[in-house]
This record gives C-alpha cells, sequence and structure tokens, in this order.
C-alpha cells in the first residue's frame, strides 16, 4: 500500500511537471482589419460630425511603477496614440474635422476617450468611449490586439505602426454607428455643439437653450433666431477657436514625428524584452515547482521507508529523501535566480524608456504672426487660450478693453 502510495506521489509529480512545461507555451495570432471608408461619401457637409480625441488616460498612478511599466513612457504613449487615431479616423473621409482636443478644452460633436490598459510592444490593450454632444454615449469598448516579431520588420511591412488594425477596428465601429443615425440625429447633435459654445461666452442668453438631465443628457429646449447678433458674435469667437485648436494640431504632428522612430524602437526592444522575460519567468516557475516535488517525493519516500522493517530499507530511503530534498532546493534555489534575472530585464527596459523623454517635451505656440505668451503644456495653453477669448468676446460686446496678444 505504501509503495503504491510512493508511486502515485512519484507519478503526480512528473505530471506537474509535464503541466509545467506546457504552460509555457503561448500562441499568439495577429489579424489585420482593413480600414471601411465607405458608407458616408453622399453626406452634404452640414451633417459631417467633427470629431475630439482627447489624450489618452495613461492607466498608471501618478510616481507608482510596475513591472514593465514606466509612467514616463505612458505618459508619452498617451499622447501619441491619440494622433494615430486621428490619422486613422481622417483616413476615412466620413467625418468633419479630426482633431486632438486634451481635456476637452473645447466643443465637438464627437468625443472619443480612451485609456491604456496594456501596452509592451507585444500586446496592446485599450478601452475607448465615444460620446457626442449630447452626452449619449455611443459604445464603450475594449480592444486588443498581439503582435509579433513580424511587426517590426519595416522589409516586412508597409506601415510602421504595428497595432493598426485595432485603430482601424475603433475607425470602423465609430462609422458603423454613425451609418445608423438619421439626419435629424446628426443635424440635432451639430446644434447642441453650437448652443454649448455659444453658453460658455454668454450664459445670459444662451442658457434657457438647453437643458440637461440627471444622466448628463442635453436637450434643445429653444432655438435662437437666425440673425441673434450676439451668435453672429460668438460664431467669430468659433472661428478663432478653430484656428488655435488647428495650429495646436501642427504641435501634435511634430511631437509625433519627434516621437515615431524613438518609440518604434523602444517598442521593438519592449517586445524582445517581453517575450525574453516570459521565458525567464517561465523557466523560473518550473524550476521552482519542480524543486517543490521533489521535495515532496523525498518526504514521501522518507515517510514511505521509515517504518519499515527493514534496516537496509530505511537507510536507503533515508539516503533517497535526502537527495530529493536537496535536488529540490537546488531547483528552488535556481528558479529564483532567473527571476533575479528577470528583474535585470526590466531594469534594461526602464533605461530606454528614460531615453525617450528628451524627445517628448512640448513647445509654446506662435499665433497669427503674433507672439501669444502662452506657457506651460499644450494642456495649460488651452486654459490660457480660453481666458483670451473671453477676453476678445468682451472687447467686441462693448466691455472692458483686452489686447489678444497678451496673457490676461
Amino acid at each position: 500500500m505504501k509503495n503504491k502510495r510512493i508511486n502515485y506521489l512519484v507519478l503526480l509529480a512528473l505530471a506537474s511537471l509535464i503541466v509545467a512545461g506546457c504552460s509555457s507555451a503561448t500562441v499568439r495570432t495577429t489579424e489585420e482589419t482593413r480600414i471601411v471608408t465607405q458608407g458616408l461619401e453622399q453626406l452634404s457637409d452640414d451633417q459631417l460630425l467633427d470629431v475630439g480625441v482627447n489624450l489618452f488616460d495613461p492607466g498608471v498612478e501618478p510616481g507608482v511603477e510596475e513591472e514593465q511599466v514606466f509612467p514616463h513612457v505612458r505618459r508619452a504613449e498617451a499622447r501619441y496614440m491619440p494622433s494615430i487615431l486621428v490619422d486613422t479616423l481622417q483616413s476615412t473621409g466620413s467625418w468633419g474635422a479630426v482633431r486632438i482636443i486634451p481635456d476637452r478644452q473645447s466643443e465637438t460633436d464627437v468625443w472619443v476617450d480612451g485609456e491604456i490598459l496594456e501596452s509592451d510592444g507585444s500586446v496592446l490593450e485599450l478601452r475607448i468611449t465615444v460620446q457626442d454632444s449630447t452626452g449619449n454615449q455611443w459604445f464603450s469598448r475594449k480592444y486588443k490586439q498581439y503582435s509579433s516579431k513580424y511587426a517590426y520588420d519595416k522589409k516586412l511591412i508597409k506601415d510602421s505602426e504595428p497595432f493598426q488594425s485595432l485603430y482601424n477596428r475603433i475607425a470602423n465601429d465609430m462609422l458603423a454607428y454613425r451609418k445608423k443615425m438619421t439626419p435629424d440625429q446628426a443635424t440635432r447633435i451639430r446644434t447642441v455643439t453650437e448652443l454649448k459654445f455659444a453658453r460658455q461666452f454668454s450664459p445670459e442668453a444662451f442658457s434657457d437653450h438647453l437643458s440637461v438631465d440627471r444622466r448628463g443628457r442635453y436637450t434643445i429646449t429653444r432655438l435662437p433666431a437666425e440673425n441673434d447678433p450676439v451668435l453672429k458674435r460668438i460664431e467669430k469667437i468659433r472661428d478663432r477657436d478653430y484656428l488655435f485648436v488647428d495650429s495646436m494640431q501642427n504641435h501634435y504632428q511634430t511631437y509625433f514625428r519627434k516621437m515615431e522612430d524613438p518609440y518604434f524602437q523602444w517598442r521593438f526592444e519592449s517586445y524582445k524584452n517581453t517575450e525574453e522575460l516570459n521565458k525567464i519567468k517561465a523557466d523560473a516557475n518550473r524550476r521552482i515547482a519542480g524543486g517543490v516535488l521533489a521535495i515532496l517525493a523525498g518526504i514521501a519516500v522518507d515517510v514511505g521507508t521509515g517504518n519499515s522493517s527493514s534496516s537496509a530499507a530505511r537507510t536507503a530511503g533515508n539516503a533517497a529523501s535526502v537527495i530529493g530534498i536537496g535536488a529540490g532546493a537546488v531547483l528552488i534555489k535556481s528558479g529564483l535566480g532567473r527571476r533575479s534575472e528577470a528583474k535585470m530585464a526590466v531594469e534594461s527596459l526602464r533605461e530606454i524608456a528614460a531615453s525617450l523623454d528628451a524627445t517628448i517635451e512640448p513647445n509654446t505656440v506662435e499665433l497669427e504672426n503674433q507672439t501669444v505668451t502662452l506657457s506651460g503644456t499644450v494642456e495649460q495653453q488651452y486654459d490660457q487660450w480660453k481666458e483670451i477669448l473671453r477676453q476678445i468676446y468682451i472687447a467686441e460686446t462693448g466691455g472692458i478693453e483686452a489686447t489678444p496678444g497678451e496673457s490676461p
């Protein structure tokens, strides 16, 4: 009976080792999704919805670093990835103006918000939420794509973006939703956008044109007159806002171009290190699991022979037990050593990531052939620009004097 028990434990140990070895094998497939560019070609200009893509949420806590997740790289990605999505949406020809607008600092018809859930060069996962200006949410979905080493071989790929199919899926889903919309729904969205912008500058004149419910849904209560002089002034203000937002797109495009090559290389290195890291971890886990099982087997041998009436059997059993436990300890130590190599691989990723910071700092901008004193990051400049627009509006409606070229 005891011999059967020992044999069972040995077989269990062998089976566990086989399972541990098999569990390290992963099969990754990449699917190619083509962008849909047909369906809304016949829309008139007043039916084309403008899209604002917010800067993505990096998905990390400030000052907190997890294994293979570096806050400064994630912040860079949160500015880089929206540019890819903007280009993808523009390529469909199904939208009006598509712009990056950080923190929803302006007003637009459709908003796209994103959060980076996972990004290490081998896999990209985003959570994307799309909502229009009426507060109606189109959808909120997770998008995930795996990459392979071939995605980083520029001799084999036409596009330098390894995860372009993921962005194509987002654009296709947005287009599919838009196709189901009636002309009246699109007109209502555009009108709400206009009234929300007008209410920012003249709440006393436009506060009763919109109502909002508890869920944040906007409803048009009444429309302004077509020849409303206040609305005409605000339309001019909005044209200036468009110019500023468009100038910011030039900044993001410059940022994108500066970051494109080093970021591509970083992701390739990250991909290779991630793959190596996974192999090291799998090997370490196998070694530790094997060590634990060897120790258990050694203990089982000791228990199985400890009560034997044969002195020779007890001696042999004790020796086998010591050998089994000793071998297990060696395997565990070896496995822990491999984990320490994994930490070294993570450190190498940290060094690569740190070298990226210097290429992504935002700059100040020039507007309309005059220097506008806007300091800080691009996001901060939007705040200052809104105050400048307010001063322009006050000046044009007979209020206090204001000089657009000076910061308030």
